[in-house]
C-alpha cells in the first residue's frame, strides 16, 4: 500500500473524543480530561486566530480543549495533526496560492518549536509570513 500523501492525511475522517487519561501523560495529570484532536479542529482554531497573534504548541492544545470542553489535548496527537496542517498548507504555498488564501499556520509554530526540525520544506517559509505578520521570527 502507498504511503498516504499530507492531503489525504489531512482529508482522512476522523473525529474528535474527550477521554479520561487514567494514568497521566506528559503534562496530562492522571483523571484530567484529554482532548484527541483532528487536523480540521486545528486548521479550524488557526485559522480564526487574528492576523498578528499566535500560539505556542501549549496554548494551542489548552484553547483546543477548552473549545471541546477537555482540560487539555493529547500533546502528540496534535503535534502530529500540526503537521499535517503544516504540511498541506506549505504544499499549497508552493503551488503558488496566495498566504490569504491557505491556513495559516505559521501562527502556532513558534521559532526553534521541535516541528520546525520535521517540516519537509524547513521553517523558513513559515517563518517568513510570521515576520510579515510582525511576529518573532
Amino acid at each position: 500500500m502507498a504511503k498516504k500523501t499530507w492531503e489525504e492525511k489531512f482529508a482522512h475522517p476522523s473525529t474528535a473524543e474527550v477521554k479520561v487519561n487514567e494514568n497521566g501523560f506528559a503534562d496530562i495529570k492522571p483523571g484530567q480530561t484529554m482532548l484527541i484532536t483532528t487536523p480540521q479542529q486545528i486548521a479550524d482554531f488557526v485559522s480564526a486566530m487574528p492576523k498578528g497573534t499566535s500560539a505556542s504548541i501549549k496554548e494551542l492544545r489548552a484553547g483546543l480543549a477548552a473549545k471541546a470542553g477537555a482540560e487539555m489535548s493529547c500533546p502528540v496527537v496534535t503535534g502530529i495533526h500540526l503537521r499535517t496542517v503544516a504540511e498541506v498548507t506549505n504544499a499549497k504555498l508552493e503551488a503558488g496560492v496566495d498566504p490569504q488564501e491557505v491556513i495559516p499556520i505559521w501562527r502556532a509554530i513558534e521559532p526553534g518549536a521541535p516541528i520546525t526540525k520535521k517540516l519537509e520544506a524547513g521553517p523558513k517559509r513559515f517563518m517568513a509570513l510570521r515576520a510579515a505578520e510582525g511576529l518573532p521570527a
